[in-house]
């Protein structure tokens, strides 16, 4: 089964864009300290869209991509609604083709945590590297090992979403061996007398900063911060849940 094959129906429902909506508060600030001050914009892994048109509303041209097309059919909708003009590409981060078209990249929320193998991490920083024009910024989230392991596995069986209509059930689990987090969503949706159930697996790698540091460096980017919270701008500790960079090419 395809990730966000069904649970793109119950994302948009429940909480998650709110961080994206975070992400595009604080941007400016971000963009402000390093003195950019970017025209185009590729949201890598954009999902249902929120970051994208976001930017798309303060001016920027912007680009989403995301290897989900159930989760691309809301952000065309979401555009729409309100009248700003997307690109929406389905396309694997893995694979991306563009070539120094961007000023700016940004990838949130751990979806680079899906990237199961040090491999396809640096295949996708490659594309990215290759999106960006000279002197362009890539800023990025993760979650860390010690996010993935205590974090997601604090509770390991819990209600995400509960309503009327939609009830979203949440198991987590974590493999110290490999460093794979799993995820399993169980989703009810009422269908007028009855409830169709949904079903997914998520996985998500955690990597050490080494790791991340290494694989940036390895395609040519140049670190320009890390952080273990994106508000005060801090450095990673050791019980940061997800970590920050603002990398260069």
């Amino acid at each position: 089964m395809k990730v966000y094959e069904h649970f793109a129906y119950l994302y948009v429902r429940g909480r998650y864009s709110r961080f994206s909506e975070k992400m595009a508060e604080i941007l400016p600030m971000i963009l402000e300290k390093f003195d950019a001050r970017p025209h185009r914009i590729l949201d890598v892994a954009c999902g249902e869209g929120t970051f994208a048109v976001e930017m798309a509303k303060r001016g920027f041209q912007t680009v989403g991509v995301d290897i989900s097309s159930e989760m691309l059919k809301f952000a065309k909708e979401k555009a729409k609604k309100e009248n700003v003009d997307v690109k929406f590409i389905c396309q694997d981060m893995r694979s991306l083709d563009f070539d120094e078209e961007f000023d700016l990249v940004t990838c949130w929320f751990d979806s680079l945590n899906y990237l199961l193998t040090i491999e396809d991490l640096e295949k996708t920083f490659a594309g990215i590297y290759r999106a960006l024009k000279e002197k362009g910024l890539f800023i990025f989230d993760m979650n860390t090992r010690y996010g993935l392991a205590v974090g997601w596995s604090r509770y390991s069986c819990h209600i995400e979403q509960e309503t009327e209509d939609i009830l979203e059930i949440h198991q987590a689990s974590y493999d110290f061996e490999t460093d794979i987090a799993t995820l399993r969503i169980i989703g009810f949706i009422r269908n007028g007398e009855t409830w169709i159930r949904l079903d997914e697996e998520h996985k998500e790698k955690g990597y050490t900063l080494r790791e991340i540091r290494e694989r940036l460096r390895h395609v040519g980017f140049k670190e320009l911060a890390c952080w273990g919270n994106i508000k005060d701008m801090s450095e990673p500790q050791p019980d940061s849940r997800r970590v920050f960079f603002v990398v260069q090419k």
